[in-house]
């Protein structure tokens, strides 16, 4: 886990759930972003002026060259370091593989819920994420619409 900074208090962040074939597509960090080699989900910061859709659109392009629809707002949390993410469903656009860009993603994994929750090297928000769907705190259509 990060070390607390101040300077993420505050923050504003999006974070994309794209499931498929039960599984989560999430990414190990790169050596050059916070948090470095750890598993989460792909996402990032809101910039001034976007909204949560446009800002995962944007961040999905940069992190992983990945085109997607993006669905219904499923869940709000808030990190122990401060920042504030919007969990939004996405489906990604047909024939369209994830490519790491290699500065801020070192990996790109489908794993389920059962095989992120045997590793030991997860963003903090993941296993809250995990035992909010166990829970009953979020709830979704993980079917994927057909897409333009």
């Amino acid at each position: 886990m990060p070390n607390q900074n101040s300077s993420d208090r505050g923050r504003h962040a999006v974070v994309a759930v794209i499931i498929e074939q039960n599984r989560f597509l999430v990414i190990r960090r790169s050596e050059f972003v916070r948090a470095p080699g750890l598993i989460c989900f792909p996402g990032g910061g809101i910039e001034q002026g976007e909204d949560f859709a446009t800002a995962i659109q944007r961040e999905l392009i940069e992190e992983l060259s990945l085109q997607v629809q993006v669905g219904e707002h499923i869940w709000s949390s808030d990190t122990r370091w401060g920042t504030k993410l919007e969990w939004l469903l996405c489906h990604r656009a047909s024939g369209c593989e994830p490519i790491a860009a290699p500065e801020e993603v070192a990996s790109v994994h489908w794993m389920t819920a059962v095989e992120l929750r045997k590793r030991n090297d997860l963003l903090g928000s993941v296993p809250d994420f995990l035992d909010a769907i166990e829970q009953g705190r979020i709830r979704f259509d993980s079917s994927k619409p057909e897409l333009p």
